[in-house]
């Protein structure tokens, strides 16, 4: 199996299923070295599968998000077919965790919105006056990380993904992005708070 560690959270876990020769999930996969028998995801508590008559004829990778990779035919040898479906699931792992945040940052952003929370049960107004601050400080935020993204290479749809939107929604609203004095703008903007 093969793990994904990232700040310290295992958001992945990755395996390469055996496929009957119908293309059937079988109840084995391959461990790195033998065919070991396994039948569920141990947190996600996933379907069994039974053991099939025959052997595997085909392998593929899978994840504990419930994501699985392409069939790929069984080499006489496993492992070469193994590492094929590693590099599967490698490929979905680095798609899947591109736009997740460090750790630290998902922790701050929960302790602000916990500080709001309670700043809006006994100052409403203060509450709303912080909102309105912090609402003027994001979006430009928002532009210059879309202008860094596509300077880098990444596409509209992996910034529509990142963004949560349509990649035409994406496109539409941030073009602009990456060229123009609006970043330049957005840039002067979003400089980072002194402390």
């Amino acid at each position: 199996m093969w793990d994904h560690d990232l700040d310290g959270r295992r958001e992945h876990e990755g395996l390469a299923r055996a496929l009957d020769d119908t293309g059937a999930p079988d109840g084995r996969i391959w461990n790195g070295h033998r065919w070991q028998e396994w039948d569920a995801w141990t947190e996600t508590g996933s379907v069994t599968h039974p053991l099939r008559a025959g052997g595997p004829a085909a392998l593929r990778a899978e994840c504990q998000c419930v994501w699985h990779g392409p069939t790929r035919p069984l080499d006489s040898d496993p492992s070469v077919t193994a590492a094929t479906v590693e590099e599967d699931w490698e490929q979905h792992i680095a798609a899947a965790t591109v736009a997740v945040p460090p750790r630290d940052v998902e922790e701050e952003i929960s302790d602000l919105l916990l500080r709001l929370f309670a700043l809006a049960e006994d100052r409403p107004l203060a509450a709303l006056g912080a909102l309105r601050d912090l609402e003027g400080k994001i979006e430009p935020q928002r532009v210059v990380a879309v202008g860094r993204a596509r300077r880098q290479g990444d596409s509209w749809q992996k910034v529509a993904d990142a963004l949560g939107v349509a990649r035409q929604s994406a496109w539409e609203k941030y073009q602009f992005a990456g060229t123009g004095t609006d970043v330049t703008a957005a840039y002067a903007k979003a400089e980072p708070p002194t402390p």
